[in-house]
């Protein structure tokens, strides 16, 4: 009898793995599905406004306590897929452009409230904007034109998530996701845009051969020395990945930025490139789950940010193929 039970044992896990196989592929692959789109939005004709007014209707730059494209302590998407401000409960959200309604989902059971409003703003296409964790104002619908002046949803109680408005740029259909902080470049109280966004301004001097970008986290660990006594927090380090006329790809790090997180070093020196060399790169950030200041991150196992972002859940480093298909490039002076 011992017999006969181990062998249906082993049949029934047999059955039972080749049944799973295909969802457990799909589980694999869909860490490499595409969910962001890196494409600056140049020259705009108008900046964004708050989403956010106190009561004398005056805008106010909320603090964010989780960028676009950072790693987060959570089950959820990870990296995150867009922006969370705090917002106490009940406060108006109001759109950040005047635009049309594309998309509402009244039903708040799981705090999930959500409007897209799109706006043409003097870019080369239509932006549109998501407002997610909100109870839509009654009466809007899909297709009612919203202005800036006028409120459309207010921030939903708890339920599954700490109060709070997420924000994001996406695409049509909502399923990928633009950086955000250049719709707020003149925004001080927003670091010019970069508390939204893991990676900004990212800058080659041609002349120079110089590479400079801006990267940090934000966390709603408390620390004094920053804004507000929230948010900004250096990273562990970045990591420079390149590959240097399509060969081998190789990596350095750096943990050095001045006191506005920015980043900068010589791509010619630190890769050993010759003039006119043609270099493909991608960067990541790595978030410091060892902090003694970030401490909402403690332990953390997902640590990592990309630059350009792409991919929905990305290891820290990426095979060749997965590399090639989302690097850059640029030619040593």
């Amino acid at each position: 009898m011992r017999k006969h039970t181990y062998f249906r044992t082993k049949y029934i896990t047999l059955v039972l793995l080749i049944l799973l196989f295909p969802l457990l592929t799909v589980l694999s692959a869909s860490d490499y599905d595409r969910a962001f789109v890196q494409k600056t939005a140049d020259n705009l004709s108008i900046q964004a406004l708050s989403p956010y007014k106190n009561s004398q209707g005056i805008e106010y730059w909320s603090f964010c306590t989780s960028k676009n494209n950072q790693p987060r302590y959570v089950s959820g998407t990870n990296p995150h897929q867009g922006t969370d401000l705090t917002i106490n409960v009940g406060e108006y959200i109001y759109p950040i452009y005047d635009g049309e309604i594309v998309y509402i989902k009244k039903d708040t059971s799981a705090q999930l409230g959500h409007i897209v409003v799109k706006s043409d703003i003097g870019y080369e296409e239509p932006v549109y904007i998501e407002y997610l964790h909100v109870i839509p104002i009654r009466g809007l619908d899909e297709n009612d034109y919203v202005y800036t002046s006028i409120p459309i949803a207010t921030i939903d109680e708890y339920n599954r998530y700490d109060s709070h408005l997420h924000i994001g740029r996406v695409n049509e259909d909502r399923t990928l996701h633009y950086q955000i902080y250049d719709l707020f470049s003149d925004v001080l109280r927003w670091n010019n845009g970069s508390d939204l966004d893991v990676f900004s301004y990212p800058v080659f001097n041609h002349e120079t051969n110089i590479f400079s970008v801006t990267a940090y986290v934000s966390s709603d660990t408390e620390n004094l020395d920053y804004y507000g006594g929230y948010g900004r927090f250096s990273l562990k380090y970045i990591t420079f990945h390149y590959s240097v006329n399509n060969g081998t790809w190789k990596s350095f790090n750096i943990a050095e930025h001045d006191k506005d997180f920015r980043y900068s070093f010589n791509i010619k020196d630190m890769t050993g490139s010759k003039s006119k060399d043609v270099v493909k790169y991608y960067i990541t950030a790595t978030r410091d789950n060892q902090s003694n200041t970030d401490t909402t991150f403690k332990n953390a196992p997902y640590t990592v940010a990309y630059y350009p972002a792409y991919y929905a859940h990305p290891s820290p480093a990426l095979t060749k193929e997965q590399a090639d298909r989302i690097a850059l490039s640029l030619t040593i002076k």
